[in-house]
């Protein structure tokens, strides 16, 4: 080929050389191009982004000033603060309302806890007796504790699980969550004779300005420690009036000592139960003998009407008749009580009539004409 051939396959290695380093720089410059883009579109991207979570924001903070009444039309940073400083309140009206109440459990070994757990439930009623013990005052939760906890959570409708926890002591009324006042007026002891219609006033209030409030009062009775069941049958729901006042008649208990708990279960109202020795003592009646008409072969019907001072119908006891020396016992029914005789039978001008009394009525005699 010679010098001239050698030359010339020389320049044309150095052109294949040159060529493929322009390839390789072109390649690279492509790749640094589509970097480029690739961090320009994140960069929108998260900009986008950025933009959208803002505009949430706003229209969180505008709903939230809405609901503390703010104007719409401020900026976020006007309404920010009014938010924040609503959430401090929040918290710090809620942390009023907390306690630092811990579950007292069976086996405690907090004695003084567990002893006012004891007094509150024999306040209340719950003297009961478990395997021949009953409840006594000894800062020891044991099995009749237990047993009177999970009693008194049953008929308050609380969960029953035999540990007093924050509601159960709420009921209890270890712990004060109030908001309202009851108030029993004309003293510590009431007393009335039995079905006489005497009442006593009770008042529930708010605790914040001392107005009266219109809901339920409930009122349990409680007899030597216990509750008193036999009352269950008479009414024990008294609705006040506008100024939270209602009259509680007791009619209906029997002689005797009785301890009167007020409450109220209306929900958001939350009242210490104030309590009030109720006495009943034994009440006289009014006794009438009328007077009837005996003649030929027609029935005599002797005839005792029974009313309480309040006139109330006499409904208990019985009555004896007592006409030409024979006696004839007669029960009482809604007041009256009533003994047929043929006339031809009656020879005397009078008959006696004798309530012969009871537990709780004393008794009394009359006398009524036979014409």
């Amino acid at each position: 080929m010679g010098n001239k051939g050698y030359l010339f396959l020389v320049l044309i290695f150095i052109v294949c050389i040159l060529s493929l380093s322009a390839v390789s720089a072109a390649d690279d410059l492509a790749s640094d191009i589509n970097t480029d883009d690739s961090q320009e579109l994140n960069l929108e991207e998260n900009i986008e982004e950025t933009v959208s979570t803002s505009a949430d924001d706003n229209q969180e903070l505008t709903a939230a000033e809405e609901n503390v009444g703010g104007d719409t039309g401020n900026t976020k940073l006007e309404t920010s603060p009014k938010v924040i400083k609503k959430s401090k309140v929040d918290a710090k009206a809620s942390s009023k309302n907390k306690t630092d109440f811990k579950t007292v459990k069976k086996g405690s070994k907090d004695k003084a806890m567990v002893k006012k757990i004891q007094k509150a439930l024999k306040k209340n009623g719950y003297y009961l007796r478990y395997k021949g013990h009953y409840l006594k005052i000894d800062g020891w939760y044991g099995p009749c504790t237990f047993k009177s906890v999970k009693q008194f959570q049953k008929a308050k409708g609380l969960k029953v699980t035999g540990n007093v926890d924050e509601k159960t002591a709420e009921r209890l009324n270890i712990i004060d969550k109030s908001n309202a006042v009851i108030k029993l007026e004309k003293g510590k002891t009431f007393k009335r004779e039995y079905n006489s219609g005497k009442a006593f006033d009770a008042k529930i209030v708010k605790k914040s300005n001392g107005r009266g409030i219109e809901t339920v009062l409930r009122v349990d009775y409680q007899k030597n420690g216990k509750p008193y069941y036999a009352y269950s049958k008479y009414i024990t729901l008294y609705s006040t009036d506008d100024d939270g006042i209602n009259y509680i008649t007791p009619d209906g208990l029997e002689v005797g000592t009785y301890k009167a708990i007020v409450s109220c279960e209306e929900p958001g109202i939350k009242a210490i139960p104030k309590t009030k020795t109720v006495l009943i003592t034994k009440t006289s009646i009014r006794l009438k003998a009328e007077d009837i008409k005996a003649s030929g072969n027609k029935n005599a019907q002797l005839k005792a009407t029974l009313k309480f001072k309040n006139n109330a119908k006499v409904n208990e006891g019985k009555v004896k008749f007592t006409v030409d020396g024979k006696s004839y016992i007669v029960k009482v029914k809604n007041g009256i009580a009533v003994k047929n005789l043929k006339s031809n039978n009656i020879k005397s001008n009078q008959y006696t009539v004798e309530f012969l009394g009871t537990k709780n009525i004393k008794g009394k005699s009359a006398n009524g004409k036979i014409v």
